[in-house]
């Protein structure tokens, strides 16, 4: 049975709450014996139109409730629209959808028409998520479903900006809205679509259509809404913000959810102008320029907010570089090869982020399935508590952080997992740190606080790495050297696995009989290259043995390398100055 046929199925508020995985008692509870003033915390954000956002967080039991209903939800959207088999104009609130594929229907066109919708969730009160669960064909639920659905998601008067439900609720009730002006964009010839409540028709029609908007006699700057797009939105419950429409035509800059559309999708040229002034202040001064503090005396200029959080930083550049990406399109060899301004920016950015500043101690493995093997470790070695880590009310709270594979940071720091790409990190050091490089000032705020340590295993691929620290640092490391570890540079050092019999990996710390435990008639191989008839590798032997059996295997091979990084922690001591090189 689908998730719309569960749902349709239910007959009261005791039925929706099993099917959202409550007890019917607990739901009641949340929604009708909670005070609604104890259900959210309100507060306010900074729009970048300028006045502010009130935000409604819900508690954590709502929190949790309106997230088991958003699951629902979304599941129920996807059926309908799969069985309506209709193409996608609505790109907000999705797993799916972005503001650049929204953006993309839009490019190279003579006109481009964007509307606002004025309140969108405060629009979409208690009465009108009621009555669309009630009345809407897909739907059509019990009055006493239909109502409690309201109770959940709304906080007393509409959707809150801030419930997790919020955004597919709108999705679904504003697919009525889709439905009309997609009817209405197809009588005049035009292309429409929607991201939340920016709403952007174009066209390459020599005459924009009068029906969707009109030019000013006086001034041709000036457009008028049409009253049959007006009526439209109107009578789909939405009300138009006349202070957000603009019309963009060909010549001038057209944009669609902030991003440029007249040849290719792309980032304003400002945007990034500021981003890289951003990273240039943080590598500098280790703080940047993110906002305005709004003056009490009205005759004075707003002052300059200044802060050291990266996440908004790392943010901004990520959304550039997703952009940009997607658009051009590049493959890896080729990004690596030729790489264009804002992923060499990016790249500075991480390695500041992971490297000159971390907020702990960070290893960079050789392997993917290596931080499993340690963090196992850490938590069974009670010799190394409090040193690596140690037991937590909420759980072990390590010491040290992991590099994470996988996903944007490893592609753009070219770091896919492997000895070789490993050799990328002390590179960047010599490329950021170096003072002759005409190319960019080289990073004056140095933190340094924590030691970042690369860990291989003592074999043949230790070989590139220590070639490239030789090289460039005059730091030797072989496969005969014995130290407990190697200070390459600042706060970067390297720990080999140790060498007890010559070559050495980190596979070889587990007992043998773990090693040697065949799953489904395979064996398990720590080659990079295995026979999958008859071998497993080293992801199913981190998660199907290691993990599966942590408190069954005995950790003690382990200690040797734990005494490394160990080492390593006690032997750095952080500059007294941050801002000098």
């Amino acid at each position: 049975m689908s998730y719309l046929d569960k749902l349709r199925s239910t007959e009261n508020r005791k039925d929706l709450a099993r099917l959202l995985g409550f007890k019917p008692r607990a739901l009641t509870a949340i929604i009708y014996q909670t005070p609604l003033i104890r259900r959210y915390t309100e507060f306010e954000i900074p729009k970048k139109s300028g006045g502010t956002r009130i935000i409604k967080a819900p508690n954590q039991k709502l929190k949790k409730l309106q997230l088991h209903l958003a699951h629902l939800l979304y599941a129920c959207l996807t059926e309908i629209e799969e069985s309506q088999n209709v193409r996608a104009v609505s790109f907000g609130f999705r797993k799916k959808g972005t503001i650049s594929d929204n953006a993309r229907n839009h490019k190279r066109r003579r006109y481009v028409l964007n509307l606002d919708l004025s309140d969108f969730f405060p629009s979409i009160n208690f009465g009108r998520v009621r009555g669309f669960f009630l009345k809407d064909k897909s739907f059509e639920l019990k009055e006493e479903v239909a109502t409690t659905i309201a109770q959940i998601a709304c906080d007393g008067q509409a959707l809150p900006q801030g419930s997790p439900c919020s955004p597919v609720i709108s999705e679904l009730i504003g697919r009525i809205l889709d439905i009309r002006l997609l009817r209405l964009a197809k009588k005049y010839g035009v292309t429409y679509s929607r991201y939340a409540d920016d709403i952007t028709f174009s066209t390459n029609q020599k005459i924009f259509p009068a029906a969707l908007a009109v030019q000013g006699e006086e001034e041709v700057s000036d457009w008028t809404l049409g009253e049959e797009l007006v009526s439209k939105v109107s009578g789909s419950g939405f009300v138009i913000n006349p202070e957000k429409t603009r019309m963009h035509c060909r010549g001038s800059r057209q944009l669609v959810t902030g991003l440029v559309v007249n040849e290719k999708v792309n980032i304003r040229s400002d945007y990034y102008r500021r981003a890289r002034a951003m990273c240039d202040s943080l590598f500098q001064t280790g703080n940047y320029f993110c906002s305005y503090i709004p003056s009490e005396d009205p005759d004075e200029k707003p002052q300059p907010k200044y802060t050291d959080n990266l996440n908004h930083l790392e943010g901004i550049l990520s959304h550039i570089y997703s952009i940009t990406q997607t658009e051009e399109r590049r493959d890896a060899q080729e990004q690596r090869n030729k790489p264009r301004a804002i992923r060499e920016l990016y790249r500075r950015f991480l390695f500041y982020r992971k490297c000159v500043n971390p907020d702990k101690p960070l290893i960079i493995t050789e392997g993917k399935t290596d931080p499993i093997y340690l963090k196992e470790a850490i938590k069974q070695r009670r010799k190394f508590h409090p040193i690596l880590g140690k037991p937590g009310a909420k759980g072990f709270e390590f010491a040290i952080q992991f590099f994470k594979y996988g996903g944007q940071v490893s592609e753009i720091m070219d770091l896919g997992g492997g000895a070789g790409d490993l050799r990328s990190i002390p590179l960047d050091y010599l490329r950021n740190f170096k003072k002759d490089n005409p190319k960019r000032k080289p990073i004056k705020s140095i933190p340094m606080s924590w030691p970042v340590i690369l860990l291989l295993d003592n074999d043949d691929g230790l070989g590139q790495v220590a070639s490239t620290i030789k090289k460039n640092f005059n730091v030797t490391i072989n496969l005969k050297s014995t130290d407990d570890f190697y200070h390459i540079t600042e706060n970067l050092y390297l720990i080999k696995t140790p060498e007890t019999s010559g070559e050495s990996c980190i596979e070889d710390m587990f007992p043998k009989k773990w090693r040697e435990i065949k799953l489904n008639g395979k064996r398990f191989s720590p080659a990079s290259k295995i026979d999958p008839e008859k071998e497993y590798g080293k992801e199913v032997f981190a998660k199907a043995v290691v993990q599966k059996n942590a408190d069954k295997i005995n950790f003690v091979g382990f200690n040797p390398l734990l005494d490394r990084i160990a080492k390593v922690l006690a032997d750095h001591v952080p500059t007294d100055d941050s801002t000098s090189t």
